[in-house]
């Protein structure tokens, strides 16, 4: 088993790698790896086909292929709430949360519970898409919003990026303080259930209340 400094050593090298990668989800993909202690990144360097003979020599150190399929997720990780995640909607197949690292503010991403390709996105992730550019263009006033498919370890997933006037899309990352700015003011909220009142009786003022039948 790996030793808290050795750890320490190969998840900087992954990260290391990680940041002169041109992924897309990196930031996430990162934030997770970072998480890894002694067993879980022995598991994730083997799922990976990660190879370290002296995990004390950045030289022994084999570069991972991160971008090819594997068995741990990034999106399947998500869904699990292995990765915390700022959530804007869900269905029955897929949940919505806010891009960390997004090419726009607002910038969501639906994610497919099923570990599927593209052309096997369900039609109800597609609706989920839709409904939150409506929201988006309301709540953010965007002048459009762009819905795209991508995939990532086998994982489709629908971009959608609200587009600004005058305004470049970029990708760039954005603190947590206005990821839940954006998630309190883009999720659904909750109705309140309404009660039936209760209908009291009225008596008029001055008689006394009949509390028997008059034949």
């Amino acid at each position: 088993m790996l030793t808290k400094e050795q750890s320490e050593i190969i998840k900087k090298q992954l990260l290391d790698q990680l940041e002169q990668s041109s992924l897309e989800n990196k930031e996430q993909i990162k934030e997770y790896i970072q998480k890894l202690e002694g067993l879980q990144l022995e598991e994730f360097l083997k799922k990976n086909k990660i190879m370290i003979n002296n995990p004390n020599n950045s030289s022994d150190f084999q570069n991972p292929n991160l971008e090819s399929n594997s068995d741990k997720c990034i999106f399947c990780s998500i869904i699990k709430g292995d990765i915390n995640s700022h959530k804007i909607d869900e269905n029955k197949k897929s949940i919505a949360i806010l891009e960390i690292n997004p090419f726009s503010r607002g910038h969501i991403i639906i994610i497919p519970i099923q570990h599927v390709s593209i052309d096997k996105i369900p039609k109800s992730s597609l609706s989920l898409a839709q409904n939150i550019a409506k929201r988006i263009k309301s709540k953010l006033k965007s002048e459009d919003v762009k819905i795209e498919t991508s995939n990532f370890q086998g994982h489709s997933i629908i971009n959608v990026i609200p587009l600004y006037k005058n305004q470049e899309v970029k990708r760039k990352k954005i603190d947590e303080k206005e990821l839940n700015e954006l998630q309190e003011l883009l999720k659904i909220k909750k109705r309140a259930i309404l009660r039936p009142k209760k209908i009291k009786k009225q008596v008029a003022k001055g008689l006394p209340e009949i509390s028997f039948r008059i034949p």
